[in-house]
């Protein structure tokens, strides 16, 4: 910031007398550098500027902001700068250069995952062992065509054998406002979570042969009308199966009457507004978002549920070094009924969390959870690696260290739970101090010293931070 308002105070001094009489500039040209795999176009899409544009000077800092920062949220480059290449005061006319370094667009990644919802749960309740890790090969490629389209290909073995293939393409139109993705995955354990209680799960394992199987294909339509905001529609099967013995005598309802096979489509829409200056790791801004999920079409009575999500985030920067967070989730299911084991996820899983709550999970229909956090930057600064790197766009590393202070309330609503879960259906509250370490932008690592309601204490760590 403090860079764009230096150059615009070189360019008034030079023209000052015509910027008294006009307070715009027009926008001539756009060179665009860096870029050698990237289409043009992609770069150009994510700019809240075109050729031709006439803009306020009062707004214009702020606009190429804004567009250094879009360029970053696409994970295309691990560093982008607009600036002025020429500024002719006679007619107000400017160019503009965009300057990317791109990223490494191809990944083969080998695989250790833990098979856990957590890294907590995995070091505490199974004495990191490592027969609960999941090692393979990932295969992924973020860019194939320089037209910012995904490819991924995954082989996991370990605690969950698994095979995924997907491809996602975001432009198909000459708009650019569609696009669109495909999936298929199969995975199989010989081990599975099928009874929550005490809010811990209960897990059941076979060495001999895999008690579950799950099949899921899927196909996904995007658009995208505008810089912010997104809409998803998209359309899934799955079919799952476990072995009779979970259903005949550990838990009739795993998939709800005693059945050990489920069936079922889904349809999805989402719609997503995102203004945060940095998506994995926001300093200011907001993120709006809403979704329904409809399970069972009609062709299959395995499953039927309706359900309403929303997420909202707002984010504040105060002065320099502080930031503070909050965000609200929420979950409604609009058919009230009791749902599968299998599918009545709530806190626990994914971004649904509580701070002090990381060894526990809630199991439930509906769900509200209020994140907030307090941030102070410690320390930033960029690492230069040189040739010490084979990787050129990793070479350079912007890295930060902040101070985090949270606190999480939520409540679970679980009208069909059956089991002993002291922490449904009742107001949670958690919260903690840590450090978030953050790397190339949106690699994002808390170590947090946390506390629950009933006093629980502890040391956790989490590597998928969110509100």
């Amino acid at each position: 910031m403090k860079r764009h308002f230096l150059l615009l105070i070189f360019y008034f001094w030079n023209g000052l007398l015509l910027f008294a009489k006009a307070d715009y500039i027009i926008i001539e040209k756009l060179i665009i550098t860096g870029n050698e795999k990237t289409n043009e176009a992609v770069i150009r899409q994510e700019l809240p500027f075109r050729i031709g544009d006439t803009i306020s000077i009062g707004v214009l800092a702020q606009k190429i902001e804004e567009g250094e920062q879009q360029l970053m949220n696409t994970n295309l480059f691990t560093d982008a700068k607009i600036t002025y290449a020429q500024w002719v005061g006679a007619t107000q006319k400017v160019h503009l250069k965009i300057a990317v370094k791109e990223t490494w667009y191809v990944y083969p990644i080998p695989v250790f995952e833990l098979a856990d919802r957590n890294f907590n749960v995995w070091w505490r309740e199974f004495n990191h062992s490592l027969q609960r890790v999941n090692i393979g090969m990932e295969f992924k490629h973020i860019n194939v065509s320089g037209w910012r389209d995904k490819l991924e290909v995954e082989f996991q073995y370990g605690f969950t054998r698994s095979y995924k293939l997907q491809y996602r393409r975001p432009y198909i139109n000459k708009k650019r406002t569609i696009g669109v993705s495909a999936l298929i995955k199969r995975s199989r354990n010989r081990e599975l979570p099928y009874v929550t209680e005490n809010n811990k799960q209960l897990f059941y394992k076979n060495e001999d042969h895999f008690i579950r199987d799950r099949w899921r294909l899927e196909t996904k339509l995007t658009w995208r009308p505008n810089y912010y905001g997104n809409h998803t529609f998209s359309l899934s099967y799955f079919n799952n199966w476990v072995d009779t013995v979970v259903t005949n005598t550990l838990n009739p309802a795993y998939f709800g009457n005693g059945k050990n096979t489920q069936r079922f489509a889904r349809f999805y829409y989402g719609f997503n507004y995102d203004r945060r200056d940095n998506r994995a790791y926001p300093w200011k801004g907001y993120n709006l978002g809403a979704s329904l999920e409809k399970d069972g079409l009609g062709f299959s009575k395995d499953r039927n549920a309706l359900t309403l999500r929303f997420n909202a985030e707002q984010y504040w920067a105060v002065k320099q070094r502080w930031s503070i967070g909050m965000g609200l989730r929420a979950k409604y299911s609009l058919l009230r009924q009791a749902q599968a084991y299998a599918n009545n996820q709530a806190v626990g899983h994914g971004r649904d969390k509580i701070s002090g709550y990381e060894l526990y999970v809630m199991d439930g229909l509906d769900l509200a959870l209020i994140r907030s956090n307090l941030r102070f930057e410690i320390w930033e600064s960029d690492v230069t690696f040189g040739k010490l790197v084979f990787i050129e766009a990793f070479r350079h590393l912007p890295f930060r260290i902040n101070a985090i202070l949270s606190s999480d309330v939520g409540y679970i609503n679980s009208p069909f739970n059956t089991f002993d879960n002291k922490f449904n259906d009742q107001l949670l509250w958690g919260g903690g101090i840590g450090l978030d370490l953050v790397f190339y932008y949106n690699f994002v690592f808390r170590a947090q010293y946390s506390i629950n309601e009933i006093g629980e204490k502890g040391f956790f760590l989490d590597f998928k931070i969110g509100i």
